[in-house]
């Protein structure tokens, strides 16, 4: 594969393999993605976008449990990320929790408005 090709040098360091992991995100080959979150969340624990990524990587395997567990650790890390209330909306939507989904639409656009009015 071409792409995988291109990526082989190996990352050293928590941002790198999140890096890699949304080339791999990014071109549909999740389960290499997951990994590369994964590995980017054992050198850095508290790395909050590598938490959502992983969690947008499983929303795309269908692994909804996890994603939404994902996204719930990077929300507790970064509260203030409207787009990771946005991303775990539309899991909760898929996994037919419709509820837990339209308050994290709201709490969605509350944080963009805030930011809008500085």
């Amino acid at each position: 594969m071409v792409f995988e090709r291109r990526h082989q040098e190996e990352p050293t360091d928590a941002a790198g393999y999140v890096n890699r992991g949304s080339r791999y995100g990014r071109n549909g080959v999740y389960h290499r993605a997951i990994e590369d979150f994964t590995k980017a969340l054992e050198l850095d624990p508290e790395h909050a976008d590598a938490y959502y990524n992983r969690g947008c990587s499983w929303y795309e395997a269908g692994k909804y449990d996890d994603a939404i567990a994902d996204l719930t650790r990077a929300i507790e890390l970064d509260p203030l990320a409207d787009h990771y209330y946005g991303q775990r909306a539309v899991v909760y939507l898929f996994d037919d929790q419709p509820e837990l989904s339209q308050a994290d639409q709201d709490k969605c656009e509350e944080l963009r408005v805030q930011a809008q009015e500085g």
